[in-house]
């Protein structure tokens, strides 16, 4: 099969973090023997085509897209992110190509208002309510007359409900598929008791959706437990909000904070060193990093927001309320205080992971979406 993949973004040396879901899945389309062209589309800036780990990038416009398709003949686009701005490139397509559209959430969902604050930065969210308020528009218009062609793929039952309320209208052609789950990779093995003190986040700092701040609350929460010389907290990351959200965690002594972004196996080495991992949220359309740290068996405290819900229950994480920083830190002192309920959720969010969203089971069904 010939797969045409159109995405909005792509990693590269300089950006590890940058639609990492995308590439895994080439590499796996790539080794199951089907050709893949990769494409970035961009409508202003840097437009070099650049080679990242084994797999060719072409960057451009839509009229350079367009014919790369035609040079390329592909029998299916898989269009990642998509949203008005790819409709200059699908909407000029050859007859009888099929396009599945995966879409992550904020392509339909009002992100902003989680991923903003006006009291930090107005003009950021202008800029954002603009961008939302445009796409709607240019989704409103498509459910009017939706194309035979094109179907939707939503990586949770929250994303396909939550964008069908915010259009205001049925999508007709939709399904729900999570991302996959490299297991083989992310496979930290048997926790050890003592690992429930070694506290690992491994988030973006670009946005207030993370909840980096709340994580930041947390750790000063549980300054005043008797146990809490025995924790380590490490939070690795980058973004406009790091230095901020990060500075009341000055001068405490088991907290190491890492300004960089880590390529995969190195996130997989950092699962093996620790034992519960910190990832609250404002919004959530899935949680591929946290299901990541799942499958290596960390124990996951999240947020019941967005489609967590869907991906994390009491068997197999922590959920808090939302935008509650004593309860993260209650449970992280839950933890700490039983290590057999540590090891039971460790082994519970590894098997979850396994018997529902392992890169097979996915990427099998995602061809078969591709082919149909």
């Amino acid at each position: 099969m010939r797969i045409f993949v159109l995405t909005r973004g792509y990693p590269s040396q300089d950006r590890l973090y940058n639609h990492t879901f995308v590439h895994r899945r080439v590499l796996e389309y790539r080794a199951r023997g089907h050709a893949v062209s990769v494409f970035w589309i961009k409508h202003r800036g840097d437009a070099a085509p650049y080679c990242f780990d084994g797999v060719e990038v072409t960057v451009g416009g839509p009229e350079v897209c367009l014919a790369q398709i035609a040079a390329f003949a592909p029998d299916a686009v898989a269009a990642h992110a998509m949203a008005d701005d790819f409709w200059p490139v699908l909407s000029r397509l050859p007859a009888g190509i099929p396009v599945n559209a995966w879409i992550y959430g904020s392509e339909i969902l009002p992100f902003y208002t989680s991923t903003e604050r006006e009291a930090h930065d107005e003009a950021r969210v202008a800029k954002a309510r603009a961008v939302h308020d445009r796409r709607i528009a240019f989704w409103r218009r498509l459910a009017e007359d939706w194309p035979a062609w094109l179907r939707l793929v939503f990586v949770s039952d929250y994303a396909a409900r939550a964008a069908e309320q915010t259009i205001g209208a049925a999508i007709p052609r939709r399904i729900v598929q999570p991302t996959g789950i490299d297991t083989a990779l992310f496979d930290g093995g048997t926790k050890e008791p003592e690992q429930r003190f070694r506290v690992l986040s491994i988030r973006p700092f670009s946005d207030w959706r993370y909840a980096n701040d709340l994580s930041v609350k947390a750790v000063l929460h549980l300054r005043d437990h008797p146990l809490f010389a025995r924790f380590h907290f490490h939070f690795v990351g980058d973004g406009r909000l790091f230095d901020e959200v990060l500075a009341p965690l000055e001068g405490l002594a088991n907290v190491t904070c890492d300004r960089r972004f880590l390529p995969q196996e190195d996130i997989a080495r950092l699962h093996r060193a620790n034992g519960v991992f910190l990832c609250p949220s404002r919004d959530d359309a899935q949680g591929v990093s946290r299901d990541e740290a799942m499958s290596s068996g960390l124990v996951p405290v999240v947020s019941r927001v967005g489609a967590v819900p869907e991906f994390v229950d009491d068997a197999s994480g922590w959920l808090t309320a939302p935008e509650d920083a004593e309860a993260i830190a209650r449970a992280l002192a839950a933890l700490a205080e039983s290590p057999d309920r540590f090891i039971a959720l460790s082994r519970g969010g590894a098997a979850c992971i396994r018997e529902t969203i392992t890169m097979p089971r996915v990427i099998a069904r995602e061809i078969d979406i591709l082919q149909s």
